[in-house]
């Protein structure tokens, strides 16, 4: 058996200012205030000394990191991201990828998934290929027209219960039938309303497939009005107004992504409950500045494409929630559930990790108040500790 003492415990919603949690092989057994949790005599104890202790950060939409996307070095991807508190991520493939890629890429996250660090990857975020061809890397697309069986098929087959989000965008010929063929061969699977200008009422109509989360929202294309100067409504008022939808939020340090006015709407509309902070994390592979005539300002924390494009980020998820609390003023508990408890959720997994709870993985991070990662916790074995450096 295991004890952490004296830490202050973040919890679903409320933080207990002096707790103890113990963990015994993969799993939490027992998380309280400390006069009520007893100690074992022949524990193995660690004193916390008032940090923080959080669940383990969960990152669904991550490209990879470093010099690396996941599908080319995903141990070297898992390791980078593991260094900073996030213990369950989804490799996430882009529609520049082509099939052979993406397959081969797979293959490489479910064998380095099955030691060490690898453990914190946890399925595949298919950002590509069935959203719009809009976006980032425009030099690069793999997978343009119609969307057709002789595509989906072979990389439903190959990827199998790898997949748990597919991202899809409503006006792609073809995408229902994707969608029918997916729903089947994938049911662990959930949809995300990615790069898009379709309508709400194209979302909707393919709602019932389980579409749930907006992939970035306020950056992933616009519908547009009806008539000349008027808004549509698009992904983005879909994902708003629609109660069960979740919002993926990229949480920059200069909140170029999503302004901080923007973020303070988004999680006043949706609730701390609905919102899912993101890296959308890419390799650093251009020593781009800034190119303020093309209306595309420079983030120290982002990343952009061969044409100096806004292209994700080279953020990590501690990063995001730090960022969180400095843009809107929410505090740790709630920056923390929405790296956490809300993607778990979203995933369907809030049963195994997410939160700190008997019976869940003993995925935790010891942080201070600027979440500042000093130790991490993947599975019960203390993967990263930077106090001992």
């Amino acid at each position: 058996m295991n004890a952490i003492i004296h830490a202050k415990l973040v919890m679903e919603d409320g933080i207990i200012w002096d707790g103890t949690l113990l963990y015994e092989g993969k799993k939490i057994v027992a998380v309280g205030e400390a006069e009520k949790i007893q100690v074992p005599a022949d524990a193995s104890v660690f004193d916390a000394k008032g940090n923080y202790l959080a669940p383990g950060l969960i990152d669904i939409h991550n490209h990879g990191g470093g010099d690396w996307l996941f599908a080319e070095n995903p141990t070297y991807c898992a390791e980078y991201f593991l260094r900073h508190g996030e213990t369950t991520i989804l490799p996430t493939f882009y529609h520049n990828l082509s099939l052979k890629d993406m397959l081969e890429g797979a293959e490489k996250v479910r064998e380095a998934s099955k030691t060490g660090a690898g453990r914190a990857m946890n399925g595949l975020y298919m950002e590509g290929p069935f959203m719009s061809l809009s976006g980032s890397f425009q030099n690069e697309m793999k997978w343009e027209g119609a969307v057709k069986a002789s595509d989906y098929v072979p990389l439903i087959e190959g990827l199998g219960d790898m997949v748990r989000v597919w991202a899809i965008d409503p006006d792609r010929e073809n995408i229902e039938e994707f969608m029918q063929y997916a729903k089947e061969k994938t049911p662990q699977a959930i949809f995300a309303h990615g790069h898009s200008s379709s309508t709400s009422e194209s979302i909707r109509a393919l709602a019932h497939y389980g579409v749930k989360v907006r992939t970035h929202i306020t950056d992933a294309g616009q519908s547009k009005g009806r008539a000349q100067g008027t808004p549509g409504a698009g992904g983005d008022q879909y994902c708003l107004y629609e109660p069960d939808m979740y919002a993926e939020l990229i949480c920059d340090e200069n909140g170029i992504h999503v302004p901080p006015d923007l973020i303070k709407m988004i999680v006043r509309t949706k609730g701390v409950e609905k919102v899912c902070l993101i890296s959308d994390s890419m390799p650093s592979r251009t020593d781009y500045k800034n190119n303020e005539a093309m209306g595309i300002w420079y983030g120290p924390d982002l990343n952009y494409d061969d044409e100096g494009k806004l292209a994700g980020s080279r953020m990590t998820l501690d990063h995001g929630v730090r960022n969180m609390m400095k843009h809107t003023g929410y505090g740790l508990c709630h920056a923390i559930r929405m790296a956490s408890l809300n993607p778990a959720k979203l995933l369907g997994l809030d049963n195994e990790i997410g939160s700190l709870a008997p019976g869940k993985l003993a995925n935790m991070i010891l942080i201070d108040d600027m979440v500042n990662i000093k130790k991490v916790y993947l599975q019960g074995d203390l993967m990263i500790d930077n106090d001992a450096e």
